[in-house]
């Protein structure tokens, strides 16, 4: 029988205390509200006086809910980054966007810090009114900068040495004295090439900001009118559980929303063949026997300091694509991008000492780049800073999911049930798919498909387990073809398959499961009306009119909840906001604008130095601390640039230069 509960309410309420005394429940209520015990109806008596059956919701209500939340829910999700004519790749896209939302919004958070880093040492390249022409170092800087941006969206081949490929892009970027292709005409130099794909990338680069924007103010304008029709009716179902799913997917705006500065090109593939030539080409002109003469003569290096270029001549590794896939905004998971190791280390050997105007002695800059500060894992390291945008991310989503779990759990019933217990089960697979991510990430991250590869020795651990030491292995069998697949795959290949992307669908099957529940009205059951998920805290089920509510603090809980909710998605959208203003100077296409936005980006930064003040120093205290309780053994300065308006007083050049050996 289908249920109908405001009328059974309202018969229970009116005699409970003679005709359905034996239904009350008198059992433990540790979930109940300040200042006053509603009569509450067991389960089983839920049961047998409303009917066992589903209450759905009206088509009516069931519309209002598809205009308000579904529809600019789906409108947000179509703004999101996804890949062209790739139906596979798009819904495996899916899958990882809603199923494991924390570990995409990190990648997304962490590549804008890197972009942000890019364009905040093209800033800091010369004086703070200064505006160099186009054609200048500082514009080649410029084009650089953006170019390894581009870069870092990529995956490179796993195979790849880390610290040669290192190397090679650091001439690929910023080397001012190569020619291509042992031809000595102007327009064959590197700096030249890299200004025409500059210019290709920034013209390619996907445009469309505008519907992403009208979609996320969709989102806000539901959310506003989901906040204002929940605090009509205090202690309503329907109204506050809409508001609670809206909150549960507040992540979703700053994530589509952060795309547009992690933004993709028009053609990922073709972007893709573009910097594969360019690093095709830099290896060749340096492998060329007179160009490398040239070039060594040029740069005055000794054999010593170009013998790793040796290691360029291995086809089997260098040969065929530098970048393999695009792997920005998070779309693919393990992706660290090569940005940061290489910007990282120039910035801790030089420009971080050196300030503003760092661009001054072009030639002492670019020697210092290229040298550099490098790493022992090159390109695959793993810096624990990106823990920042790793907490950041988990604080956005878990921010906004806490609040709509808070919203449901002191909405009549009381407690966890259906909906707070779906809503805790999408909250810990989330971060689950997190850890799980991070660790494995974190554990692999200089492995290649080598014999030390854990997945070989696997392989080989399996293959003395189940070899006939007289018959041999059949290389028909499925142990055979089990060996042979895990000896050809990485281990964090292994468990993307095997465990993250099963997750991650579930998780995306789950969210979906608990927006259709809500909207058409399946947790309307007797069963998911009560509160019963927890020892103590369940059996029962809270019939009581609203008007009960008003003066027994709902109203606060509510407000704790949107108040969370909106905090870490507003904080989240203006970081976003602040950093697609201040980078946007580095991927304009016309030059004189971008000197037009990038005067504007000093501008505002002069102005709030104030708010950067505070944590500076406290970062600065940090590391003094950090020096002094480990007797010198940890770095007394920052290892970071930061923004200034005025120039450092520095070293002279020699000091600086006898600074910059590896």
């Amino acid at each position: 029988m289908r249920p109908d509960f405001e009328a059974c309410g309202k018969e229970f309420l009116e005699h409970a205390r003679d005709r359905y005394v034996h239904y009350i429940y008198n059992g433990t209520n540790r979930a109940a509200l300040d200042g006053g015990q509603p009569t509450l109806i067991t389960v089983e008596g839920c049961r047998k006086l409303c009917g066992t059956g589903i209450q759905y919701y009206e088509w009516k209500d069931a519309a209002n809910t598809i205009t308000t939340w579904v529809l600019p829910i789906i409108g947000l999700i179509i703004q999101a980054p996804w890949e062209s004519n790739e139906a596979w790749e798009t819904t495996l896209a899916f899958f990882r966007y809603m199923g494991s939302p924390i570990s995409v919004l990190s990648y997304v958070l962490w590549n804008i810090k890197v972009t942000g880093k890019a364009a905040l040492m093209i800033d800091m390249a010369v004086k703070y009114d200064e505006y160099p022409p186009e054609g200048s170092d500082f514009s080649s800087m410029r084009d650089s900068m953006y170019i390894l941006c581009i870069m870092n969206q990529y995956s490179i081949k796993q195979s790849l040495p880390p610290i040669e490929s290192e190397w090679l892009l650091r001439i690929a970027l910023f080397d001012n004295i190569l020619q291509l292709g042992g031809s000595m005409e102007a327009r064959d130099n590197i700096v030249a090439r890299r200004t025409e794909l500059a210019r290709a990338l920034r013209e390619g680069r996907k445009k469309g900001v505008i519907p992403v924007f009208i979609s996320f103010f969709w989102f806000v304008f539901a959310l506003a009118l989901s906040i204002e029709l929940a605090y009509d009716n205090i202690g309503g179902n329907s109204t506050a559980h809409n508001l609670a799913m809206g909150l549960l997917v507040g992540w979703l705006p700053v994530m589509v929303v952060g795309s547009t500065v992690d933004r993709n090109s028009v053609s990922a593939d073709s972007v893709r063949e573009r910097l594969n030539s360019l690093v095709n080409e830099v290896r060749d002109s340096l492998l060329d026997p007179s160009a490398f003469q040239r070039y060594k003569m040029a740069t005055k290096s000794s054999e010593e300091d170009l013998a790793w270029i040796e290691t360029l001549r291995e086809s089997d590794t260098f040969d065929d694509n530098f970048f393999v896939a695009f792997g920005g905004q998070g779309r693919t998971h393990f992706h660290y991008g090569v940005a940061h190791p290489i910007l990282s280390g120039i910035e801790t050997k030089f420009m971080a000492e050196y300030g503003r105007d760092w661009l001054r002695h072009s030639a002492t800059a670019r020697e210092a780049i290229m040298v550099g500060s490098r790493n022992v894992n090159g390109l695959k390291m793993f810096d624990l800073r990106m823990a920042w945008q790793v907490g950041s991310a988990a604080l956005i989503f878990c921010g906004a999911t806490f609040g709509s779990f808070f919203i449901s759990w002191f909405t009549p019933t009381v407690g966890l049930g259906c909906r707070t217990g779906g809503y805790l089960i999408h909250i810990v697979l989330a971060l689950a798919l997190l850890f799980i991510e991070v660790g494995i990430w974190f554990l692999t991250h200089d492995t290649t498909h080598t014999s030390h590869d854990i997945m070989r020795r696997v392989g080989t651990t399996l293959e003395r387990r189940f070899t006939d030491p007289e018959k041999g292995l059949r290389h028909d069998s499925r142990t055979h073809r089990l060996i042979m697949y895990l000896r050809s795959r990485a281990f964090r290949d292994v468990i993307k398959v095997l465990i993250i992307r099963p997750l991650e669908a579930f998780n995306t099957g789950w969210l979906i499961y608990i927006i259709f529940a809500q909207t058409f009205g399946a947790y309307q059951t007797c069963a998911c009306k009560s509160s019963n998920w927890a020892k103590g805290k369940g059996g029962f089920i809270d019939l009581q009119y609203s008007d009960f509510y008003n003066g027994h603090s709902v109203y606060m809980y509510w407000s704790v909840g949107v108040a969370l909710s909106c905090i870490v998605m507003t904080g989240g959208l203006c970081y976003i906001a602040h950093e697609y203003c201040t980078q946007g100077h580095m991927s304009t296409e016309h030059y004189e604008r971008a000197m037009h936005g990038l005067k504007w980006t000093r501008w505002y930064k002069k102005h709030t130095r104030f708010v950067r003040f505070v944590p500076n120093r406290v970062l600065g205290f940090g590391k003094w601390l950090g020096f002094a309780f480990t007797r010198g053994r940890t770095r007394r300065i920052r290892r970071s640039l930061v923004w200034t308006v005025y120039e450092k007083p520095r070293a002279s050049l020699g000091e600086v230069q006898a600074d910059q050996g590896p």
